[in-house]
């Protein structure tokens, strides 16, 4: 796709990768603050599940360590540092239903969720 996309593995599970919003935002050249708007929404209308489709990694103190370890800290008054799993980004893209969401949904399982460590 262009765009060089961070292996981050675990928080659903030691084998499962993740992705974070702020990658997702770059991936569909859009404004990290929109993408956690989508996300919100999603949450409120109870369709991504915490802890199955998105973690909030500043929802506990330890895991805001982490966000910050990743570079996912980008203000002091962020609210939130979003990861998701393969189910929750696909939700996600669903939910954007724009013709660049599903070209990228198509390329990104292909070449991110296939890969397998070597």
């Amino acid at each position: 796709m262009g765009i060089k996309i961070p292996v981050i593995e675990g928080g659903f599970g030691e084998e499962y990768k993740v992705v974070t919003a702020q990658t997702i935002a770059e991936i569909h050249s859009k404004e990290l603050k929109d993408i956690n708007k989508n996300i919100n929404r999603l949450i409120s209308k109870e369709r991504l599940k915490e802890n199955v489709d998105y973690i909030d990694l500043f929802s506990d103190e330890s895991l805001k360590v982490t966000a910050g370890n990743l570079g996912l800290v980008t203000s002091n008054g962020q609210k939130s540092a979003y990861i998701l799993s393969e189910r929750g980004y696909t939700k996600l893209i669903k939910y954007m239903d724009d013709d660049k969401s599903w070209d990228v949904m198509e390329e990104f399982v292909d070449s991110y969720f296939e890969l397998r460590q070597v």
